[in-house]
């Protein structure tokens, strides 16, 4: 008798068990994504940061992109992400088993920043191209075409001058291929470089062109025929037509 109660009260608890594990489960599949940001507009600072913050589902996955982080017990999230300009990001909120919810935010940089950034970036390309105006006739004087062409990458990026002779014009859109033959030998020019130059420029084929630069290092390109030829490059800042 006492053992028929026993089995009678063990089997009423794996019920009640059952039961609640069932509730428990019922609410865990009613439970549904949400993601609410707390600003749908935000600003990115001087560093090209912006942050967003809301509330979703506790312990929920928060993204934008690559970028993500893991929203906390009680489901507020902080994700911080790099900006790239002035448009909408889609942050998206996914937990194992649910579907994945999204919101949109919209990021803008002050204007008083971007004119800032503006500034700083000119004055800083105005500093580079006085440096290689200051240091490319001193260092093509040092810097001869039978050293340049004979290991041109030992002088890449050195500052460079040159006046010479266009060879060939070759379009690359908004980089244009100029052969210039920077050495004068009577009234013909020799000795080939390969002049870079992104940028506009009336300069044509039997121009005498002053350049000023940097040194690329070994420019190689494959001719008609398909046989790779090699030069020194220079990369161009300035080109000046001289006659």
């Amino acid at each position: 008798m006492k053992k028929g109660i026993g089995i009678l009260l063990l089997g009423l608890l794996l019920l009640l068990a059952a039961c609640g594990s069932n509730e428990k489960n019922a609410e865990t599949s009613n439970e549904k994504m949400m993601i609410q940001l707390d600003e749908k507009n935000v600003a990115a600072d001087a560093n090209d940061i912006f942050t967003v913050t809301g509330k979703t589902t506790p312990s929920a996955t928060v993204s934008i992109g690559d970028v993500s982080i893991d929203a906390n017990k009680k489901g507020k999230f902080e994700l911080m992400h790099v900006y790239e300009s002035d448009k909408s990001y889609e942050v998206v909120a996914s937990k194992k088993g649910m579907t994945e919810v999204r919101a949109t935010v919209h990021v803008t940089q002050p204007t008083a920043i971007k004119e800032e950034k503006k500034e700083q970036e000119e004055a800083a390309k105005e500093k580079a191209e006085k440096e290689v105006t200051e240091n490319a006739k001193p260092n093509a004087a040092k810097i001869t075409f039978a050293m340049l062409s004979g290991n041109p990458d030992k002088y890449a990026r050195e500052s460079y001058y040159l006046k010479g002779q266009i060879a060939e014009v070759v379009d690359g859109g908004a980089t244009k291929y100029l052969k210039v033959n920077m050495t004068q030998a009577g009234d013909t020019w020799k000795d080939t470089v390969m002049v870079i130059y992104t940028g506009t420029t009336d300069a044509k084929k039997g121009d005498i062109i002053e350049v000023y630069g940097t040194i690329y290092g070994t420019y190689a390109f494959d001719d008609a025929n398909g046989t790779t030829i090699t030069m020194p490059g220079i990369t161009a800042s300035s080109i000046n037509v001289v006659k």
